[in-house]
């Protein structure tokens, strides 16, 4: 089996197709270093959610109320 690129399966797919109005620029997380914060994360649709990139602290016991259900 051949190992794939991230580019080369997004573009498999189908690369944005379920993220067409969704906020894919920036990224979310606590602290300075990120463009918006981890509520503003889970304040994203569940669609959305799939679609940006999130720092492992958007899922730490303080956010434990809106994954863990």
């Amino acid at each position: 089996m051949k190992k794939l690129s991230r580019t080369r399966l997004k573009d498999i797919n189908g690369k944005g197709s379920g993220c067409d109005f969704c906020p894919t620029s920036g990224n979310y997380g606590d602290g300075p270093e990120y463009t918006n914060s981890c509520m503003a994360f889970w304040a994203l649709s569940p669609t959305c959610r799939n679609c940006v990139d999130v720092s492992a602290d958007c899922y730490g016991p303080d956010y434990s109320d809106y994954f863990g259900h």
